[in-house]
């Protein structure tokens, strides 16, 4: 399998072609201001952990990263939501800080309960939670 080839099948299995959602959430920063590290990255895995027991995110290819090793063939995931963990969104002020696309919705102050909420509504449902949204920055108007 060629290099091009092998992106497209770790793609198809991260479920990128069919994702209705992707959450940006700043985790693991280098430079903490708004949440301290310890805090993020305790959001980040309770968002991991709670996309796959939900069945809305795929994993990706055990050989992934792995130039030395054959690829099997993988079925294409059946994901709807990808998840990115970003160093900083910039915002710095009144963290957890993420951004969930298309809309470009952005959500401030995230503890595991408003998490949970954006998940559920936003991320499952399809809808804001407008009582928790800051900005919106739709990248496609």
């Amino acid at each position: 399998m060629n290099p091009d080839e092998r992106l497209r099948s770790i793609s198809n299995s991260l479920s990128v072609p069919g994702a209705q959602r992707h959450i940006f959430l700043c985790a693991d920063q280098s430079n903490p201001r708004c949440a301290s590290v310890e805090y993020t990255n305790e959001l980040w895995r309770h968002l991991k952990n709670r996309l796959k027991d939900l069945g809305v995110t795929s994993a990706p290819p055990k050989w992934q990263g792995d130039m030395a090793h054959d690829p099997d063939p993988i079925d294409a995931g059946s994901g709807s939501v990808l998840r990115t963990k970003a160093d900083c969104l910039r915002i710095c002020e009144q963290g957890a800080i993420a951004v969930v696309y298309p809309e470009g919705t952005w959500y401030a102050r995230l503890d595991v309960e408003r998490l949970d909420r954006v998940i559920d509504q936003h991320l499952i449902g399809g809808r804001p939670v407008d009582d928790l949204v800051f900005a919106v920055g739709d990248l496609g108007s």
